[in-house]
């Protein structure tokens, strides 16, 4: 047979890969697939050149496969890029697998040479087969509904123009046109995971399915139109859901008890937030107990406030700016909270601490406001003379910039300072020998 060429190009059309005029650097190991993928693209009249990687995992092996694709560029008379890594000492420094260290250096290396060299596009060798192995694999190691559709034949500058022909019809190709490739033995070892699904359970679906491969072509393309949908109503939903304020994101409460299934949604919607699914279900189950909770991720936090989630960053810091009420006894923080008290006299034992202060309840204006540290903030420190910056005074206390932004201020409703909170009162507030009614603030870290 002649190569389907005509099929090849349709398909890079339908999928917009790329345009004609392009320039595409295929990944060429040598086997059969990449193999076929190049002289489709030669046949084609496609301007591409090839890159290879040499892993050193096999021994003479390596070395072969990547002589036999330089003879190929020979023959082809197209540049030829090659590098050769030491995978094993890349995955014990990086402590991963082989396999995942050859698919960073592959790809790092691949990206280097398209920026160097002007390629518009990385071609990859990926087929229906591979698509079928993945959505399998996947479903072994749980996933998602993105895991069910296994491989795009376009993602991130990775394009897969073999996806339209699958294992038994390249390697149709590659017999009717006696094309010769090289044979990568570790292929026929069932020690990798991937391996063991083609050569082992494949066999066996097939026996139950004959048309196996035509089958899980339909369901992959269901699921992706799918996944599709599903991230259109996903990103509604965040949409209606999280409200961005100037460094943080509030969620309501009520209207996350809407959600249905609120697990599946939440999970969902907080995915790029990198919450997991365990996090997702303690979430839901403190949805309507008491404030104050933490919730992380491995780069955000959710912190639970009466009537609101707050979703920040695990590195920046903040002070969410709210209003205090007269008849309200805590203040939720991000790591704690101030406890409110009324006393009608100060008490004997009294010890002052950077924790707590005395107010006199008839300077309080309400409701009161907390709000991080801005510059130009100023205040009368209790026990010290005159007015000075709070910037000055922390400063004067050795705390750093970042530490700052960490640092609640509580005010009064006239916008005068009452407290540098943990640090110190303004003199303003003191309770004097004549007060009657005292407020007690008192800070209580986690």
């Amino acid at each position: 047979m002649l190569l389907p060429v005509q099929q090849f190009k349709d398909f890079i059309k339908s999928q917009s890969l790329f345009v004609p005029q392009d320039k595409i650097l295929l990944a060429v190991s040598g086997g059969k697939d990449s193999v076929v993928m190049t002289q489709l693209f030669a046949a084609a009249g496609f301007s591409f050149g090839i890159a290879h990687c040499n892993f050193n995992l096999r021994g003479q092996e390596s070395n072969r496969d990547e002589q036999f694709v330089k003879s190929l560029a020979a023959t082809l008379n197209v540049d030829f890029y090659a590098k050769s890594f030491d995978t094993e000492v890349y995955a014990r420094t990086h402590k991963i697998s082989i396999q995942m260290a050859a698919r960073d250096l592959r790809y790092q290396f691949f990206e280097e040479i398209k920026s160097n060299y002007n390629y518009q596009r990385i071609a990859v060798a990926h087929h229906q087969s591979d698509a079928m192995e993945t959505t399998i694999l996947n479903l072994v190691r749980g996933t998602g509904v993105a895991g069910l559709h296994g491989i795009k034949a376009y993602r991130d500058g990775i394009i897969r123009p073999l996806m339209c022909f699958n294992s038994a019809m390249i390697e149709e190709m590659a017999i009717e046109n006696d094309l010769q490739y090289v044979e990568d033995s570790s292929n026929e070892s069932n020690k990798y995971m991937r391996n063991k699904i083609r050569l082992d359970i494949i066999p066996e679906m097939k026996k139950l399915n004959p048309s196996l491969e035509e089958t899980f072509r339909k369901n992959i393309e269901y699921f992706a139109d799918l996944d599709y949908f599903l991230n259109s109503e996903i990103e509604s939903l965040r949409n209606r859901l999280l409200h961005h304020q100037d460094n943080y994101i509030e969620i309501k409460i009520e209207d996350l008890e809407s959600l249905n299934p609120k697990k599946f949604l939440l999970f969902e919607i907080l995915k790029p937030f990198n919450f997991n699914i365990t996090t997702i279900e303690n979430i839901i189950a403190s949805l309507n107990g008491t404030s104050g909770k933490n919730f992380l991720s491995n780069t955000h936090q959710i912190l639970l406030d009466r009537e609101t989630l707050i979703l920040t960053t695990k590195q920046h810091e903040f002070i969410r700016e709210q209003k205090i009420e007269e008849n309200q006894n805590t203040i939720i923080l991000n790591h704690g909270e101030i406890n409110i008290a009324e006393l009608n006299q100060l008490p004997t034992d009294l010890r002052l601490n950077d924790s707590s202060i005395y107010v006199a309840a008839a300077d309080l204006v309400y409701p009161l406001k907390l709000r991080g540290w801005q510059e130009g903030d100023r205040f009368f420190p209790f026990g010290m003379k005159g007015e000075k910056k709070i910037s000055d005074y922390l400063i004067a206390k050795k705390i750093p910039l970042s530490q700052k932004r960490k640092i609640p201020i509580l005010f009064n409703g006239d916008g005068k300072v009452i407290w540098v909170c943990g640090f110190r009162a303004d003199d303003r507030f003191k309770v004097k020998s004549n007060t009657k009614k005292i407020i007690i603030f008192e800070l209580k870290k986690k």
